[in-house]
């Protein structure tokens, strides 16, 4: 993807909190949700905003930051993180405009639902570009500035305090930070970048190592753009999302050997509307189930997943539509997958942002019917027209 068609879509767009709580798909768990609304200097008056589901349903809980958004950004970037520790329920926000209005950015707290204050890099970190990718494993938060390239971890500490640990520079990052992740075993991260590579570095006690840098086969083979992250809850293996293409394509490897890539797709259901410029995921927990959004599309496509290699599940309704695609909202933004990949338990919560058509963006739960494919379920949670940029959520599952 060019960089003139990413800043477009940075102007289009808003992030999506990735730190909310998330409400479960099944009648003895609670869902709730935090959309980042990535409100900018100039929108309503207002400094940025965190918007909660409870269960699908908008709650009267408002988290406000003191600081600004970005009123753009990117899809696969994760700018919102929850982390059920530390001494509380922490939600993480990303400001990329910070107080200024215009970066280089910051981080807002939240002790839930209390805000506890603001945290700037202390390595010269610069979101204002297409955001600042969020992401949490035990008390270590990893932050992905958008602008300067710099990935920066912080300790989370009692109260959901943020104190810095160290940085590094992704040297492969030549038009930005895409995707952010921490592996579960808190000992590696995985980052996506707009020149089309992935790479990986070693975490030890919070202290990042230097990243090493690999080209994606999606995007020297199909010329797709490597965007959304996910990592198996053993910690063995990563995964690449591709935007780009009339399909899901995605890029596996082993920890063991990460610049050895097994690549499955193109993917395409046997029904539904087509995946077009996939580029976020989630992994269910037992790790045999992956969700794929496609951005261009307006639907999510389920894969059955066996360590490097990805097939369609099989689904006999194909891929899910989400209603209102193209109409009331567009580009769906994170995809949030909860639970197991049994039907009792597992489901997804994905982010819509609206642009063009109304003042509102959405989120919308899935379930898992029989055979684990996914259906909507409830109605779509609109923010209550707080932002019609939001793309990025989180999702939390409380028993």
């Amino acid at each position: 993807m060019s960089k003139t068609m990413k800043v477009f879509m940075m102007l289009a767009l808003v992030a999506m909190v990735s730190g909310g709580f998330a409400v479960a798909a099944h009648a003895q768990a609670t869902v709730y949700t935090v959309l980042n609304n990535d409100v900018y200097s100039g929108f309503n008056g207002s400094f940025n905003t965190g918007s909660v589901f409870i269960n699908n349903n908008l709650s009267a809980t408002v988290l406000n930051t003191g600081s600004y958004g970005l009123g753009g950004g990117y899809f696969g970037i994760p700018r919102v993180d929850i982390a059920v520790s530390s001494g509380g329920k922490c939600v993480f926000l990303a400001d990329a405009g910070g107080t200024s209005g215009g970066g280089p950015g910051d981080i807002a707290s939240f002790n839930y639902p209390s805000f506890v204050g603001l945290t700037t890099s202390s390595n010269g970190g610069n979101g204002y570009l297409y955001g600042i990718g969020l992401s949490s494993e035990g008390n270590v938060l990893l932050a992905g500035w958008s602008a300067n390239n710099v990935l920066e971890s912080f300790k989370i500490g009692s109260g959901c305090t943020l104190s810095a640990i160290n940085a590094v520079s992704i040297s492969g990052a030549g038009g930005g930070i895409d995707g952010v992740q921490i592996a579960p075993n808190g000992k590696w991260y995985l980052v996506t970048t707009a020149d089309g590579d992935y790479e990986v570095g070693s975490i030890t006690g919070g202290v990042l190592g230097a990243a090493t840098a690999y080209s994606a086969t999606c995007a020297s083979t199909y010329g797709g753009l490597p965007t959304g992250t996910a990592i198996d809850s053993t910690s063995t293996y990563g995964y690449v999302d591709c935007l780009g293409g009339t399909a899901a394509l995605i890029d596996a490897f082993n920890i063991s050997a990460p610049g050895t890539i097994t690549e499955s797709g193109p993917l395409n259901s046997l029904g539904g509307t087509p995946i077009y410029g996939s580029n976020t995921m989630g992994l269910s927990n037992d790790n045999k189930l992956m969700d794929v959004n496609g951005t261009f599309s307006g639907s999510v496509e389920t894969v059955k997943v066996s360590g490097l290699t990805l097939t369609d599940a099989g689904c006999a309704s194909g891929n899910v539509s989400l209603p209102g695609y193209g109409s009331t909202w567009i580009y769906p933004g994170t995809i949030n997958v909860l639970g197991s990949s049994a039907a009792s338990a597992g489901g997804a919560v994905v982010t819509e942002a609206s642009f063009g058509y109304t003042s509102d963006s959405y989120e919308q739960e899935l379930i898992n019917t029989t055979g684990n494919c996914l259906a909507t379920h409830g109605t779509q949670g609109s923010n209550g027209g707080a932002s019609y940029l939001a793309l990025s959520g989180a999702s939390y599952l409380k028993p």
